[in-house]
C-alpha cells in the first residue's frame, strides 16, 4: 500500500492537510454526524461499551434510519443499559418487547441478539476482570492476551454467533444476524467492528479509551465507503475492493504520520465525505472549502 509515485511528499503534505481538517471538526458539533453520539450520552464505561457496540454495529444504512431504529431502542434500556441487560430487568423485558426491525434484521433477530449480548455479559465476573476494563475485550485477546486483529475479531464474531445459535438451539444463524455480525472467515474489512474498536481503544476525540490491552496502532482502519473513496483519490490506493487486509495496509500507511495513533484520521476525514459531501470527483462547489484539497488527485488545482 504505496502512494502515488507522482505524489513523492505526500505523507508530509497529507499530514499538514489533515491537521488542518482536525482543527475544523475537532468540535463536539460534530458528534451529531456520527453514531458514536449515542455513547457520549453515558457516563459509565460499561454503559458507553455497551451502546457503542449496538450503535456500530447497526451503522449501516443513512443517518436518518440508524437514529430512528437505535434511539427508542437505547431509551427502552433505560438510564443504565448495561445494568439492564446484566440483571434482564423490567427495562430489557420491555426493549424486548417493544422491539423493531432494522434493514435487514427482524423483530426477532434483533431480539436474539439483546439476549445474546446479556448472555456474554453473564459471563463476566468482577473477579475475573478489571473493573476499570471493557466488559467484551478479552474475546477479541487469545490465550496470550494479545490481540491480532484478523484472529481476533474472528474470534469476537464466532462467540456472538455461538450464542445467538445457542438460543435457537440451532446450528444455524438468520441471515439477518449473520449480516450483523458478519462472517468469522470473512476476508472483508469488517468495517463496523474496526470502529467498535476505534471508539474502545483510542484515548483522544471522540474515542472512548475502554480497552486496556489492546493497542491504538494495532487497529485495523475502518474501511468505511467516504474512506475507501479518500484514500483512492488521495493517491494512497488504486484498489477497487477493500478487505481486512487493505484495512491493515491502510492503518499501516497512517502509520507514518501517527505511529502510536494511526487511526486518529478516521473521524476527520469521514467528516470529509459526510459534511463537505465529497464524491470523488471534482465539483469546485465542494472542493473549493476542502482541508486536504492541495493532496488531493481530484480536486486540486493540478489535479484531473
Amino acid at each position: 500500500m504505496l502512494p502515488n509515485p507522482k505524489q513523492k511528499n505526500l505523507p508530509k503534505e497529507l499530514k499538514s492537510s489533515l491537521d488542518e481538517a482536525i482543527r475544523e471538526y475537532s468540535d463536539i458539533k460534530y458528534l451529531s454526524t456520527d453514531p458514536i453520539i449515542f455513547a457520549h450520552g453515558y457516563k459509565d464505561a460499561k454503559d458507553k461499551e455497551i451502546i457503542s457496540l449496538f450503535s456500530a454495529l447497526y451503522a449501516y444504512g443513512n443517518v436518518k434510519a440508524i437514529k430512528q431504529f437505535l434511539t427508542p431502542l437505547f431509551e427502552n434500556l433505560g438510564p443504565h443499559p448495561y445494568d439492564s441487560i446484566d440483571r434482564e430487568d423490567s427495562y430489557f423485558e420491555d426493549c424486548i418487547r417493544k422491539m423493531g426491525y432494522y434493514r435487514f434484521q427482524t423483530k426477532e433477530d434483533n431480539r436474539n441478539f439483546l439476549r445474546a449480548i446479556a448472555k456474554l455479559i453473564h459471563k463476566f465476573k468482577p473477579s475475573n476482570r478489571d473493573m476499570d476494563s471493557g466488559i467484551l475485550e478479552g474475546y477479541f485477546l487469545d490465550s496470550e492476551n494479545r490481540f491480532d486483529p484478523i484472529p481476533g475479531i474472528a474470534r469476537f464474531q464466532e462467540t456472538l454467533q455461538n450464542e445467538v445459535i445457542s438460543l435457537n438451539k440451532t446450528n444455524k444463524i438468520a441471515s439477518g444476524l449473520k449480516f450483523l455480525i458478519g462472517e468469522p472467515n470473512s476476508v472483508s474489512a469488517k468495517k463496523r467492528i474496526c470502529l467498535f474498536l476505534r471508539w474502545m481503544v483510542r484515548s483522544q476525540f471522540p474515542d472512548f479509551a475502554i480497552y486496556k490491552i489492546i493497542r491504538a496502532n494495532e487497529l485495523p482502519f475502518p474501511l468505511d465507503v467516504h474512506i475507501q473513496r479518500l484514500i483512492k483519490i488521495l493517491g494512497i490506493s488504486e484498489r477497487k475492493t477493500f478487505g481486512m487486509k487493505e484495512a491493515i495496509d491502510v492503518r499501516n500507511f497512517f502509520k507514518n504520520l501517527n505511529p502510536e495513533d494511526p487511526l486518529l484520521y478516521d473521524f476527520y476525514l469521514t467528516r470529509i465525505g459526510m459534511i463537505q459531501k465529497c464524491k470523488g470527483v471534482k465539483i469546485e462547489s465542494i472542493c473549493s472549502g476542502c482541508k486536504i484539497r492541495k493532496v488531493c488527485k481530484i480536486g486540486s488545482a493540478t489535479g484531473n
